[in-house]
């Protein structure tokens, strides 16, 4: 495994660890505290869970975008290194890599989406009308917060395009798809 690769998996389970923490301890407005697993082991007053959904919140909000912005800076930068390397035809075959690897992983999530909406529906069928209008309603909601997929799935990708040695790095620029 490249040192890469095991980087972004250590940072991967670190944000999923991060995110399930926070998750069981950020309550929806309205709703009764629920008490978490974590609650109940660590016998949290209700003072200290209140701190702990404060101190996930702050780590996970803004912090966490801008954690993904560098990351993505931090990618790009490598990738005009690597591109500086290469010559023309390199470049040129380093390119039809980069657009077949991206071809056959948007068609695997062509796939993972036709399943999840085919789940969906069927879903909706042993619904009663009532439920059936919940579920539209949070799914809706899951869509509006990007959220709206089946597992894994993030919608269309960019594609990733070897930059020229040359050219500066963009800001909006989504993390490449290099195998990562």
């Amino acid at each position: 495994m490249t040192r890469t690769r095991v980087i972004l998996l250590v940072s991967f389970l670190l944000t999923f660890a991060a995110g399930v923490a926070a998750g069981v301890f950020v309550t929806r407005p309205g709703a009764a505290p629920r008490r978490s697993w974590l609650t109940a082991e660590l016998n949290l007053s209700a003072e200290q869970r209140e701190q702990m959904r404060k101190i996930w919140s702050d780590a996970m909000g803004p912090a966490s975008r801008q954690h993904g912005e560098q990351r993505a800076a931090l990618a790009q930068q490598r990738d005009l290194a690597i591109s500086a390397l290469f010559s023309d035809d390199q470049r040129a075959r380093y390119q039809a890599i980069q657009d077949e690897y991206a071809r056959k992983m948007d068609e695997l999530s062509q796939e993972r989406k036709k399943a999840f909406d085919e789940a969906v529906e069927r879903t909706k069928k042993i619904l009663t009308p009532q439920q059936a209008a919940k579920y539209d309603e949070l799914m809706k909601k899951q869509r509006e917060r990007g959220m709206g997929g089946p597992p894994g799935f993030r919608g269309p990708r960019d594609r990733h395009v070897a930059p020229d040695a040359d050219t500066e790095p963009a800001a909006d620029r989504s993390t490449p798809h290099s195998g990562e």
